[in-house]
């Protein structure tokens, strides 16, 4: 190469370089992109107060809005049992009322191994009264509504207080109010950690609305908020919920 041909490669090497360089950016950003987190919502039963017809789709909606989860819904408990439920990297219950069928022994154990070994689970609003004579669900979920101990006022709007701010469910989230039901006397004893609370007039006592619960490895969050469509569509709700199946996915 002569010593023209070499100066002029000189000249024109860096601009080549940074012509490539958007190129290799856009090829590198699109490898490191995440993968979205699979959710399996679980519905089917609720008290007919409770429209799962609705929600669970609103739910479906609001976690896949961004491209963050890919949702599966589905109405049959036994898929518990199938071994399509290790693709899943968290559960999501919209399902609750103690007269719903019980789910069999094989499908009790895998949703307590799923979480157990890692996965996350969240469970929304009258989750908490599902499957009533089945103790491990308690300890499962960390606070459960029994029946003739749990209740809640008439709808209401009411503030709800972010108990720690700190929190990475609760990260953007301040104080909010909302038209709901407001939860009370859940039972349980396990150690939880309130996220979100409000005081309970019927109660006359605050109450945990967001919490989360280690279960073996697994994360666990409750949040007994959402009646309603339209307390569903309430923004802050909607972030929490994001933000829950974010953390208990360790994302």
């Amino acid at each position: 190469m002569s010593v023209l041909s070499r100066r002029r490669w000189i000249a024109v090497a860096p601009a080549l370089l940074l012509a490539a360089l958007p190129f290799a950016s856009s090829s590198q950003a699109q490898e490191t992109k995440p993968k979205p987190i699979r959710v399996l919502l679980l519905t089917g039963f609720d008290v007919r107060s409770h429209p799962w017809k609705q929600t669970s789709p609103l739910v479906r909606e609001i976690l896949e809005k961004d491209g963050l989860c890919q949702v599966f819904i589905c109405e049959d408990l036994g898929i518990l049992e199938s071994s399509s439920l290790a693709k899943y990297d968290v559960i999501v219950l919209n399902y609750g009322f103690w007269k719903e069928p019980e789910p069999s022994e094989k499908a009790k154990r895998a949703l307590l191994e799923f979480v157990k070994n890692g996965k996350g689970l969240v469970a929304l609003h009258f989750a908490c009264s599902a499957f009533q004579d089945w103790p491990e669900y308690q300890q499962l979920l960390g606070r459960v509504w029994k029946k003739g101990i749990g209740g809640h006022g008439p709808m209401s709007n009411f503030e709800v207080k972010i108990a720690d701010p700190e929190h990475p469910i609760a990260k953007g989230v301040s104080n909010f109010r909302i038209t709901d039901e407001l939860y009370a006397r859940l039972s349980g004893d396990a150690p939880i950690h309130v996220i979100a609370e409000a005081y309970s007039d019927w109660s006359q006592a605050t109450e945990p609305l967001v919490f989360s619960h280690q279960y073996g490895k697994g994360r666990v969050v409750q949040n007994v908020l959402g009646h309603t469509l339209e307390a569903r569509r309430n923004p802050a709700y909607q972030k929490l919920l994001v933000q829950s199946v974010q953390w208990v996915a360790r994302r």
